[in-house]
């Protein structure tokens, strides 16, 4: 059967786009750089805003890295034989799912697990974010797991019960990342488009960062699947601060299909300068990008931004805002990590 139902992908080369395979036995071989989403059985965070429920992710950083998602075993196994020099991220899992707050609100919950490899030795780091700050009960997640493989011998890095006391329980480290990321809500006298300010630090030392906008003219309450796809809105990015670190922003470029646009290229090269916009949208169903002072046509942009809004904790942030229609608490998401 076409893998189209499963699995999609999104290629640095070819910007976002869905690949046409197939699938053996329920299981799927991933090779060379690139952007995979597959089905997640337990929901997306903003419904339809995926296609077929494709939100869970693996990513593949470079071509020495090998990926095999077996959807009927729930495993994930990566193997890479490469030698790294020094500490490299060379993959990640991200998964979908939701939970239940203690006043009894269900809010997605997302769990994303970065791969590195130093030399021939393998590393994990994960952390979980969700749009609201509380404790969890009644984890939905699909229940994975995730092995590495160096060519000599095979491990368990991951398993479902992991995964599920991460977004239930977050470790200690997790709490005080907690604790210094801040999340400002900037809407005032009944506006209604999603917009926050990102701040590092301990409440009123916090330095911002980074602040976000979305705007769908279309969008009602919980319609902003459909005021999307009626293709006029615009996500805009914009930096606070120069200190944004040059890698952070290389792959998220990668992670959602930007690092091959040419008005980019600067971007890519030295990260963002203090102030400096990024902005994705669509008019009348055709997409741009705009950086610069300059913008260009990209049909990629719906793509980019519906992953920015379900993978990134900017983006869920935004995305239940617009979902929501009404202020949050300042500083209510909670991201346990990058």
């Amino acid at each position: 059967m076409p893998i189209r139902s499963l699995f999609s992908v999104r290629h640095v080369a070819l910007g976002l786009a869905l690949a046409g395979a197939f699938t053996v036995a329920g299981a799927a071989d991933f090779t060379g750089r690139g952007v995979f989403n597959f089905k997640s059985d337990s929901g997306c965070p903003f419904g339809p805003l995926a296609a077929a429920d494709d939100c869970n992710r693996l990513a593949l950083d470079d071509a020495d890295t090998h990926a095999v998602l077996d959807s009927a075993a729930h495993t994930i196994r990566f193997t890479n034989t490469h030698s790294y020099g020094e500490k490299t991220i060379v993959g990640d899992v991200l998964l979908q799912g939701s939970g239940q707050t203690r006043s009894g609100q269900r809010v997605p919950l997302t769990f994303h697990a970065l791969l590195s490899r130093s030399g021939t030795d393998w590393s994990v780091s994960s952390h979980a974010h969700t749009p609201v700050g509380d404790e969890f009960s009644d984890i939905r997640i699909d229940p994975y797991q995730v092995v590495v493989n160096d060519g000599n011998a095979e491990r368990v890095v991951l398993t479902p019960a992991q995964i599920g006391e991460a977004l239930a329980k977050p470790s200690l480290t997790a709490r005080l990342a907690n604790v210094l990321v801040q999340v400002e809500d900037n809407r005032t006298g009944g506006a209604k488009d999603a917009d926050i300010t990102i701040g590092l630090g301990l409440s009123k030392a916090s330095k911002s960062v980074a602040r976000a906008r979305f705007h769908a003219p279309a969008a009602r309450g919980h319609e902003l699947a459909e005021a999307m796809r009626q293709g006029n809105w615009t996500l805009e990015l914009q930096a606070l601060s120069g200190k944004i670190p040059r890698q952070v922003v290389q792959r998220d470029l990668f992670l959602y299909g930007l690092e091959s646009q040419s008005l980019l290229q600067p971007l890519l090269q030295r990260g963002f300068r203090k102030n400096e916009k990024l902005v994705l949208g669509a008019i009348n169903g055709k997409g741009y990008v705009r950086y610069d002072g300059q913008q260009r046509e990209f049909a990629g942009a719906d793509a980019a931004a519906r992953a920015f809004l379900q993978d990134s904790f900017i983006g869920l942030v935004l995305g239940w805002q617009q979902q929501h229609q009404q202020p949050p608490q300042a500083t209510a998401a909670k991201a346990n990590g990058r």
